[in-house]
């Protein structure tokens, strides 16, 4: 339990900042209010309770938390312990923060610290913004048996902590509550038929995340514009208005919408470039996989899209092509998960692919994932200028590739259709004056999209 923390001293160590209220502008959300209440009433076993809230940045995870400890917390819980669960360091300092503040040692740490915790009756921690993988914050559970944990994060796995079924995964708002909350976050009072319909059509645009949409919100009220003139704005400009943390909403990390997601990429990122051999590979993979999944339909990826391709490529390595150009010269061994012997390698696509769901980047149903639409468009967004087209046109590629039409395999023909629409929609939008590949030409023709 060693981090850079464990080296201030006592005078370093900084005072434990008061628990954060819920934003005013706090709508809804009154399932998983319920579902905290149910787990956690006093009412409930004797037994330590816990609980996990998992779902992808800008969902609302923290701010339910805050909203219950409002609710129940006096009443509930003789004290309640807001940990910083980003990364060890950060945990260790909010428990050496602890131990200070209260007293518990000469020399505040978290060991003393969860030491006097756990002797303590009806506590209450949350591990907030839990991203580091369960065995970060498993090393830091009081021992015994008395209290409840509440864990936020955007990885499911954490759900190894909690107890049984105790997990929960916060997903988009419904339109009504959606529509309340742009109202209130924008200071909007007009009840008129127009504005009821600017609004309905803006947080669909906005997927109905409650950060995107309090963000939406905060432009709206500050610029004092109309809910419809913002919307024009961001379908012209999302790129320039997402990451823009001036007006960043209800965050309690301050971050937009964009560069909350951006988090997720950044630590992808660190790993990638790590020491240890098989992470630094699954987090390439991952980095890989977004950029491609980006010019795809954000529904319905399916893993076979990339297995058929990379069975294809080595049939047709090697074939007569009359010296036309040919798109499948984009790709390679690694892009496709193949291994030194040729062959399509699962468990590396499937080591990308369980990155992006320890994120909350993507969701999966079986073999087949998706990207929420708004976190779709981020994915673009963010790419530069200078390597969209390239990413685009590797994507194409892709499914070029996957496609034989000397097999009848409608199903999956049916499947690809909508990725080659999106694909070709993104192409026409990033691409000018695109390379001619006979094979993508002589496939796409025969699939009707």
């Amino acid at each position: 339990m060693t981090s850079d923390a464990s080296t201030l001293s006592s005078d370093q160590i900084p005072p434990l900042p008061p628990l954060k209220l819920p934003s005013t502008f706090f709508t809804g959300r009154d399932t998983y209010l319920q579902t905290l209440k149910d787990c956690f009433s006093p009412a409930t076993n004797s037994e330590r309770k816990k609980f996990l809230l998992y779902g992808m940045g800008g969902i609302g995870k923290t701010q339910i938390c805050l909203k219950f400890i409002v609710q129940y917390g006096k009443t509930w819980f003789s004290d309640i312990f807001w940990i910083d669960a980003s990364s060890e360091h950060t945990i260790d300092l909010c428990l050496r923060q602890i131990a200070k503040k209260h007293k518990v040692d000469s020399t505040p740490s978290a060991e003393s610290a969860l030491e006097w915790i756990s002797h303590r009756k009806n506590w209450l921690i949350v591990f907030d913004n839990a991203d580091g993988g369960y065995h970060v914050v498993e090393k830091f559970i009081p021992p015994g048996s008395e209290g409840s944990i509440l864990i936020t994060s955007r990885d499911k796995g954490l759900a190894r902590i909690s107890s049984g079924t105790n997990y929960i995964e916060v997903t988009e708002m419904g339109e009504e509550e959606a529509i309340a909350l742009l109202l209130k976050s924008a200071k909007v009072h007009n009840n008129s038929v127009n504005v009821a319909i600017a609004a309905q059509r803006l947080v669909a645009t906005l997927g109905y995340i409650p950060l995107a949409i309090d963000q939406g919100g905060a432009y709206v009220q500050t610029c004092d514009c109309g809910l419809d003139y913002y919307l024009e704005l961001f379908i012209k400009h999302h790129a320039r208005l997402m990451p823009d943390e001036e007006f960043r909403g209800a965050s309690l990390y301050n971050k937009s919408t964009y560069g909350t997601w951006e988090i997720s990429i950044e630590e992808i990122k660190h790993r990638a470039g790590g020491e240890n051999n098989a992470q630094r590979l699954a987090a390439q993979n991952a980095l890989y996989l977004h950029e491609i999944f980006a010019f795809l339909h954000h529904d319905n990826i399916s893993e076979d899209i990339f297995k058929n391709a990379a069975l294809n490529f080595m049939r047709r390595k090697g074939q007569m092509t009359d010296g036309l150009p040919q798109s499948i010269s984009l790709l390679d061994c690694k892009g496709l998960f193949l291994d030194d012997d040729g062959n399509w390698d699962a468990f590396q696509f499937q080591a990308g692919i369980k990155v992006l769901l320890s994120f909350s980047l993507i969701r999966g149903n079986g073999k087949l994932y998706s990207v929420h639409p708004l976190m779709h468009t981020w994915s673009r967004d963010r790419i530069s200028v200078g390597n969209v087209s390239d990413c685009c046109r590797k994507s194409r590629a892709l499914l070029a590739c996957s496609f034989d039409y000397q097999e009848d395999d409608y199903k999956f023909y049916a499947l690809l259709a909508p990725h080659i629409k999106a694909n070709g929609e993104y192409a026409a939008q990033f691409m000018s004056n695109d390379q001619y590949f006979d094979d993508q030409n002589d496939r796409f023709a025969l699939e009707p999209v």
